[in-house]
This record gives C-alpha cells, sequence and structure tokens, in this order.
C-alpha cells in the first residue's frame, strides 16, 4: 500500500507539474483549467476507486453547496471577481464556471483523499441514506444566498472572508469532537492530507491570478495580503488552501465513508 502510494503521488506532481506549465503558457481560462486541474484526475480517480454513485453525487452537492455560498458571499460583498468566457450567473448572483470550477475542485479532494489516505472501500447503503442531507445542504446553500441578496441585501458583516474561512474550519472541528473514533492517527492523517491537498489547489490559484480567472479589488474586506510569485492574494485566501481540503476530508470521511 505504502509503495502504491508513492507512486501514485509521483504520478500526481509530474501531471500538474506538466499541467501547470502548459496552462500558463497558453494563458487558459478558467474551466479549460478547472477541468485539466480538477476534471480528469477526479474522473481517474473515481474510477480507480470504484466509488458509487451515490457517493460521487454526495460529494458534488457538498461542493455545490460550499461553491454556492463562497461566490454568493464574495458577489455580495465584493470579495472578489471571477471571469470566465461567459457571463451567465444562477439568479444573477453565482458565476456558473467558477460554481463548476470549485465543484470539480472538492470532488477532485474527496476522490484524492480516498486514493491516499482510506482503504479504498465503501458502504453504499450508507451514502445513499446520507446523500439526502447533502442534497439539503446544497439547497439551502442556494436558498441562504438568495435571500440574503433579494431580501436582506442591505445587512453586512465585517471581514465577512475571514469569518468565511472560519466557518468551515469551526464546522470541521465540531466534527471532529462530536465524531467518537476521533484519534491523533485520525487528526495527523488529516492534516498529512490538507498539506498535500493544498498543492494543487495552490497551482490553480496562482493561475486564476496570472490568467486573470480571479480577481481580488476589495482590499479593505481582507484582514491582510500577501505577494507571491506576483501575484497579490488576500491572507484569507491562503489560509483556505488549507482550510477547504481539511473541511471536505472532515466531512468525507465522517458522513460519507465506510464509517458508520
Amino acid at each position: 500500500m505504502y509503495h502504491r502510494n508513492i507512486i501514485i503521488l509521483a504520478l500526481v506532481i509530474t501531471y500538474y507539474a506538466i499541467a501547470t506549465y502548459a496552462l500558463a503558457s497558453f494563458d487558459a481560462g478558467l474551466m479549460v483549467t478547472a477541468l485539466i486541474l480538477f476534471g480528469l484526475p477526479a474522473v481517474v480517480l473515481a474510477h480507480f476507486t470504484l466509488a458509487p454513485a451515490a457517493v460521487i453525487m454526495s460529494v458534488t452537492f457538498l461542493g455545490l453547496g460550499v461553491a454556492t455560498i463562497f461566490e454568493g458571499v464574495a458577489h455580495i460583498y465584493g470579495l472578489w471577481y471571477s471571469l470566465g468566457i461567459t457571463e451567465l450567473r444562477l439568479f444573477g448572483i453565482m458565476p456558473l464556471e467558477m460554481m463548476v470550477a470549485l465543484t470539480l475542485q472538492i470532488l477532485f479532494m474527496a476522490l484524492l483523499y480516498e486514493v491516499l489516505f482510506d482503504d479504498g472501500s465503501y458502504t453504499s447503503r450508507s451514502a445513499h441514506e446520507r446523500s439526502v442531507f447533502f442534497v439539503a445542504f446544497g439547497l439551502a446553500a442556494w436558498g441562504l444566498i438568495v435571500l440574503h441578496q433579494f431580501l436582506r441585501g442591505g445587512v453586512f458583516v465585517d471581514h465577512s472572508y475571514l469569518w468565511l474561512v472560519g466557518s468551515l474550519l469551526g464546522a470541521a472541528m465540531v466534527m471532529l469532537v462530536l465524531n467518537r473514533h476521533m484519534s491523533v492517527v485520525f487528526l495527523d492523517r488529516l492534516v498529512d492530507f490538507s498539506l498535500i491537498a493544498a498543492v494543487p489547489s495552490a497551482l490553480a490559484l496562482w493561475l486564476a491570478s496570472a490568467n486573470v480567472h480571479k480577481v481580488f479589488a476589495f482590499d479593505a474586506a481582507y484582514v491582510g495580503t500577501v505577494t507571491l510569485f506576483g501575484q497579490t492574494l488576500p491572507l484569507e485566501e491562503l489560509i483556505l488552501l488549507f482550510v477547504l481540503p481539511f473541511f471536505i476530508a472532515v466531512t468525507y470521511e465522517i458522513y460519507l465513508d465506510d464509517r458508520a
């Protein structure tokens, strides 16, 4: 198992090195970048792990829910601007291309966790039973953003991006505390995965900024900014690189994987 994971990890590193160079060289668009960095690897991982349809559907709705919250809040507060080939927005708020891109990213993270850090087995019955909650989460996220935009549009929260990232981390920590299988080994595995999964996300973030898929233009809304490799990014965005995979792995392991 150890040698298998090393080989998979080496292949992933090679793929991302070549893909990032090509995407940067050809100034690839938002959807092409998402498909290359997350879509194709997710397809391979899904086939490799033989993930049941219920698991894929649940993770997809989890991704849609998270994407809805992030892109909805970004639009409402002007945290960033997502630029794609089309300007199609759901409910006139959330850019469709960025929604798809973030959903693919989250699906990739969940499957990568299963391949590298879990046993590759699933309990379909559990996944089917719990998938309804993830569908509800996705729909509730849509409803929350739409209600805020059209009914409570004048209500704003300072440092909303920090609150958003903090909410993900807080939710993950609550799930861990309430989980009866919590252990140091389990936590260490989650941290290791977060560090690994942050790398392709960091590459995607750099490409999004360099190729102008995502423009951060409201410095006053951020706790701080950091300039890396010629790109100025919010501090919250860098923290999110590690918080998002941590949240996805915790949610996946506790609510979707083969644990009861």
